[in-house]
């Protein structure tokens, strides 16, 4: 199927980027903060068995897991409010014109736990959105591929490793410039250990003196080294999960002329 953007732009349906991390049992599941690998459990009584393999007539489990440690998801100002936010209230809209860029995260010797720090600053962040020259007016998200990119990002246990975080004002010019859905491959934008202090949600929300509920976070997604960086059409699924965050699939298209 083909969607006309424009007079000028349209998307091949058949031709999706899926950013999104399998979610899965056992060895080599993406994993941060601490979570274990998720379980699927059949449900067992007396007189059923969630279980063909086991002699049951269907597959029924329960699902135990973490939508932050384990895997792509998506989240509302809910993660770091005290009030009760969903992303299921938040969240209204699902497709956007997006930017993806690839930056080279700064390296800092953090004297405070004497660990390595990488970071997106704002001068290189700025650097690769330039490099795009004009984008549009019409651009919503931007997807943030972090250096270096292997596929190890698929199976990665993050917890406790120190992984690449965003300057404050980085995601200061990040608002500035209209984006309304920050989508990155590390399990956060802010420093595993910085006192829950979260100054990147924090900014980027505008939280407390003046929350914007309808700005998302996903974290945690994989963009193929083949995939350029460029204008494209992207599209974001949760679940209806009266929660702060979701599970969710990010799918990109390429826009064709």
């Amino acid at each position: 199927m083909i969607i006309k953007l424009n007079d000028k732009e349209y998307v091949r349906t058949e031709e999706p980027i899926d950013l999104s991390i399998s979610i899965h049992t056992g060895d080599n599941a993406v994993l941060a903060w601490y979570c274990d690998p998720i379980r699927l459990e059949p449900v067992i009584t007396d007189r059923f068995i969630g279980e063909v393999k086991q002699g049951g007539s269907v597959n029924f489990r329960n699902l135990f897991m973490n939508p932050h440690g384990n895997g792509t998801h998506t989240e509302c100002v809910g993660h770091i409010s005290f009030e009760d936010y969903s992303i299921n209230q938040c969240l209204k809209e699902f497709h956007f014109m997006a930017i993806l860029v690839t930056v080279d995260p700064e390296e800092y010797f953090n004297p405070t736990d004497n660990k390595k720090d990488r970071i997106v600053t704002c001068d290189r962040l700025k650097k690769a959105i330039d490099e795009l020259g004009d984008f549009g007016t019409d651009v919503k998200a931007i997807v943030v591929r972090t250096l270096p990119n292997s596929d190890k990002k698929l199976s990665f246990n993050y917890s406790n490793t120190n992984p690449t975080y965003f300057a404050k004002e980085a995601i200061e010019m990040i608002n500035e410039m209209g984006f309304e859905h920050l989508i990155v491959d590390q399990p956060s934008i802010d420093r595993e250990e910085d006192a829950g202090v979260l100054i990147g949600h924090h900014t980027f929300w505008n939280y407390p003196d003046d929350p914007q509920f309808h700005k998302t976070i996903t974290e945690l997604v994989y963009i193929p080294e083949n995939i350029h960086d460029g204008r494209y059409f992207l599209n974001m699924q949760i679940t209806s999960l009266e929660n702060d965050a979701s599970p969710s699939k990010i799918t990109m298209y390429k826009i064709h002329h």
